[in-house]
């Protein structure tokens, strides 16, 4: 298998998985838990790892969240808890909803090994909540299940910094991409832009070639695998319970 055909056979099961866990119930629940709501536990949690920053390095590394949004959260979470100690908090639910989840596969191990390799082969230069998880996650837990979700959140921010890098390469505004995107103006509501929305036609070319940019950024890291450990790995994700 090919290095471009593994980005493209994994981009969608790590995406989604490694957004699962984090608007999961039990996941919410411990945010709430913590005193946190669930924009605070989400952001803070996934953001902590930048450190006790201005809620606006925060927004310029997520890049597609409404500014007043991501402060209201960072700066309510912050004032309950460090970042920091909520970011670790925030990996040991994805540890934890991993053990829940993830226990019955069998080559969970094996699937959490290759995605560390992969990442591990990853220049950071410009995706730093993925380096902050990728430093963070080792540290977190060695048991298999937990070690495989953690790696596929990993390897989610890593498409996710890259992606955010390929749309401004575009010109396209954060609103903009959000409604232009794969998932239209039901994210932009999701992500809490307030009406009115633009109209998604305006950029659906450039954010075409955003996705294919960011295929091509992500390659190096499936280039660090060689065919038959990158057939392995896309058979394995995308075999996983969803």
């Amino acid at each position: 298998m090919t290095p471009e055909q593994a980005v493209r056979g994994c981009a969608g099961p790590v995406g989604r998985l490694g957004a699962a866990w984090m608007f999961d119930a039990t996941t919410d629940a411990r945010g709430k838990a913590l005193g946190l709501s669930t924009w605070s536990w989400y952001h803070c949690g996934r953001g902590g790892v930048l450190g006790d920053a201005d809620a606006s390095v925060a927004g310029a590394a997520f890049g597609f969240f409404p500014p007043a949004l991501q402060r209201k959260a960072w700066d309510r979470g912050r004032a309950v808890l460090p970042v920091g100690d909520i970011a670790m908090e925030y990996a040991r639910a994805c540890a934890d909803w991993g053990r829940r989840t993830l226990s019955s596969v069998p080559a969970a191990g094996r699937l959490a090994d290759l995605l560390q390799m992969a990442a591990g082969a990853v220049e950071p230069a410009g995706i730093p909540v993925f380096a902050g998880w990728r430093a963070l996650a080792p540290s977190v837990a060695d048991d298999d299940p937990a070690r495989l979700a953690l790696g596929l959140h990993v390897m989610r921010e890593h498409r996710g910094g890259l992606h955010l890098i390929a749309v401004v390469a575009e010109g396209v505004a954060p609103l903009q991409a959000v409604v232009s995107g794969r998932y239209g103006p039901a994210n932009a509501q999701f992500f809490g832009w307030p009406q009115p929305w633009p109209d998604p036609a305006i950029a659906t070319e450039a954010m075409a070639r955003a996705e294919a940019r960011t295929d091509d950024l992500v390659r190096p890291a499936f280039a660090a695998l060689d065919a038959d450990q990158r057939a392995e790995l896309v058979a394995g994700v995308r075999a996983l319970p969803r």
